[in-house]
C-alpha cells in the first residue's frame, strides 16, 4: 500500500509537474512567453471540442441506422478516428497557429513553447487530474470498513481494488506521459520545418510520428499487454524522438547537437 501510494505521486508529480516545470525552463532559460505557451495550451483544447463535434455527428449516424455498424466494428471505428482525427486536427491547428497569429512563432523557440502547452495540458487532463481525483478517494477511504461504511458496496469494492494495484502501473503510466510530452514537442518541430524548409512534406511528417505513436499506445492499451512492454515501447519512443530532434537541429535550444542536420529533397 505504501509502495503504491508512492508509485502514485511519483506519477502525479511527473504527468502534472512536468508540464508545469517545462514550462517554466522555457520561459527562464529561453525567453519564450507564457502566453505562447497558451496557444499550444488553446490548440489542445480547440482540437478536442473539434473532435468531439465530429464524433457526436459520426455517434448520431449510427444511432439513426444511417451507418449500421456492429458494437465491434463501432468500437474499433472509435479508436480509429481519434488517432488520425486527433492527429489531423492537432497538427493542422497548430501549423495555422505559426503561420496567421501575428507573432514570431515559427521560430524554435516558439515551437517548443507551443508544443509544451500542447503536451502539456494533454497529460495534465487525460492522466494527472484524473489520476489526483482517484488517488484522494482512494486516500480518504483508505481503511473503509465494508461492513459499516455508507458508501456503495460497488464503490468500496472498487477502493479496495484499486489499492491491490501493481506500483509498476501508475509508474509506466507516467513514462508513457513523458513519452507523448516529447512527442508532442517533436510534432511541433516537424511543424515549424514547414517554414524554415518551405516544404509542406513535412506537415505529412509531423502527421506520420504522431499517428505512430498514439497508434502505438492505444493498440498496447486495447490489447491489454503487461505494464513491462509498455514500459519498453514508451523508451523507444522517447528514444526515437530525441533522435528526431537531434537530427533536426532543435536540440541547439538545450545546448545540443547542430542546426538544420536533417534534410528532405
Amino acid at each position: 500500500m505504501i509502495l503504491l501510494a508512492i508509485a502514485i505521486v511519483i506519477a502525479l508529480l511527473i504527468t502534472i509537474g512536468l508540464p508545469i516545470v517545462g514550462g517554466f525552463l522555457l520561459n527562464r532559460r529561453s525567453g519564450v512567453a507564457w502566453r505562447v505557451i497558451m496557444y499550444g495550451a488553446l490548440g489542445y483544447f480547440i482540437t478536442q471540442a473539434l473532435l468531439t463535434l465530429v464524433f457526436s455527428g459520426f455517434t448520431a449516424l449510427v444511432d439513426n441506422g444511417i451507418l449500421s455498424l456492429s458494437d465491434q466494428a463501432f468500437l474499433i471505428w472509435q479508436l480509429v478516428l481519434s488517432v488520425l482525427l486527433a492527429t489531423v486536427i492537432g497538427v493542422l491547428i497548430r501549423w495555422l497557429a505559426m503561420k496567421y497569429i501575428k507573432e514570431d512563432l515559427n521560430t524554435l523557440e516558439g515551437a517548443y513553447g507551443i508544443g509544451v502547452g500542447y503536451g502539456g495540458v494533454e497529460s495534465v487532463l487525460l492522466v494527472g487530474l484524473p489520476l489526483l481525483t482517484t488517488f484522494v478517494s482512494m486516500v480518504s477511504n483508505m481503511n473503509i470498513d465494508p461492513q459499516t461504511t455508507t458508501l456503495d458496496p460497488a464503490v468500496a469494492a472498487q477502493i479496495e481494488q484499486l489499492w491491490q494495484v501493481n506500483p509498476l502501473i501508475p509508474l509506466a503510466g507516467s513514462l508513457e506521459r513523458i513519452s507523448a510530452f516529447i512527442m508532442h514537442i517533436t510534432v511541433t518541430v516537424l511543424i515549424l520545418q514547414v517554414f524554415k524548409r518551405e516544404n509542406v512534406v513535412w506537415l505529412v511528417a509531423a502527421v506520420g510520428v504522431e499517428v505512430l505513436v498514439n497508434g502505438l499506445i492505444v493498440g498496447l492499451s486495447e490489447a491489454g499487454l503487461d505494464y513491462g512492454w509498455i514500459i519498453l515501447v514508451s523508451v523507444l519512443i522517447m528514444a526515437g524522438n530525441v533522435y528526431l530532434l537531434y537530427r533536426l537541429g532543435a536540440l541547439t535550444l538545450m545546448g545540443f547537437g547542430k542546426e538544420e542536420e536533417l534534410s528532405v529533397e
